[in-house]
């Protein structure tokens, strides 16, 4: 029995390499992004923390150099969490187009999947229908045989008027 091969195989091989590919890529961006949510979270809680000193620094009538040193250290913080904000949103909008390119590329490889089973079935379909008729050419072939190797009915009853 012949074995079934679709003859887009490679093709299709083709897509899942690059569907593999794209998700790999996904993969990546969003860690990067995760990363700076982190750098972000992370200089928030230092700003939160500087913010506090401050106050304190405040209650306990520190001198003026070292507040004006927080206020410096304050504004760079804020400063980095803007660079980082745009950082997420461009990461973010990266993120966004890179899974419409994972469903892209799912889309054409299921395509070719679903083409795939679908002629995978019409080929076992086919074999079915031909292994049947061969069986059933085997039976008729089987039976008939027989029959015709039998004298018809008009010579036995000629051999019984010889014998007499």
């Amino acid at each position: 029995m012949p074995k079934f091969r679709f003859s887009l195989e490679t093709l299709l091989r083709h897509r899942e390499d690059v569907e593999q590919r794209e998700k790999e890529e996904l993969l990546r961006l969003t860690y990067k992004y995760q990363i700076e949510v982190s750098n972000r979270n992370g200089l928030n809680a230092r700003y939160q923390e500087t913010t506090k000193e401050i106050a304190h620094k405040y209650a306990g009538n520190a001198n003026d150099p070292e507040l004006s040193w927080f206020y410096l250290y304050r504004d760079r913080l804020t400063h980095e969490i803007k660079e980082c904000e745009i950082r997420l949103a461009k990461l973010q909008s990266e993120v966004q187009a890179q899974k419409e390119a994972v469903i892209e590329a799912s889309k054409k490889k299921k395509t070719l999947a679903s083409l795939k089973t679908k002629r995978e079935k019409e080929f076992i379909f086919e074999m079915e229908k031909r292994e049947q008729k061969e069986i059933d050419d085997l039976v008729v072939t089987r039976y008939t045989i027989p029959e015709r190797q039998m004298p018809p009915d008009n010579s036995k009853s000629r051999m019984a008027e010889k014998t007499e």
